[in-house]
């Protein structure tokens, strides 16, 4: 597949994931997922979001790779989300605080740093596998997984865990 090609289809796809992945513990309601899917509208539960949506596809991905001829996926999955998040963060964080929220804006940003992960990622895909790089990936995907998990039942109180929309920490109740 063509680089230019494959960061666009991938990038594309993973926004729908993201969109999707929003909605999930709203509709669900189970303790245990809020540890992958966000449960309130901070920005550290929007940061979960992207590195769950991140898991998935290169998950699926990882599933196809005998079809699509890929390698350290692991190792791509945790660079490309983690250039994604920081990428973000970097341009949001000072207008958000600043200026406030735009979703169009909002939007936008965030399809862009999706494409920047992938495009920084890419190359990595088609290298030779390295097999101590990808378990070293996995074994960070996986802390970063609890560390996900333990401060959505047990945020810091600073803006990151505010949700600025329901006005608390906690996770929203219906």
């Amino acid at each position: 597949m063509k680089k230019f090609k494959y960061i666009l289809i991938s990038s594309i796809i993973l926004f729908i994931i993201m969109s999707i992945s929003h909605f999930i513990h709203d509709f669900l309601s189970i303790d245990i997922i809020a540890i992958y899917f966000p449960i309130n509208e901070s920005i550290f539960q929007h940061m979960k979001l992207i590195y769950t949506s991140f898991f998935i596809f290169y998950l699926v991905l990882y599933l196809l790779k005998r079809k699509f001829k890929f390698n350290n996926i692991f190792l791509t999955n945790l660079i490309s989300v983690l250039t994604c998040i920081i990428s973000f963060l970097a341009i949001y964080l000072p207008i958000f605080f600043n200026i406030g929220d735009n979703m169009i804006f909002t939007f936008i940003l965030l399809f862009i740093s999706i494409l920047l992960g992938q495009f920084i990622s890419y190359n990595l895909l088609l290298k030779e596998k390295r097999v101590s790089l990808n378990i070293l990936a996995i074994s960070f995907i996986v802390i970063i997984f609890i560390i996900f998990g333990y401060l959505t039942f047990n945020p810091i109180h600073n803006d990151l865990f505010w949700d600025f929309k329901n006005r608390t920490y906690e996770k929203v109740t219906k």
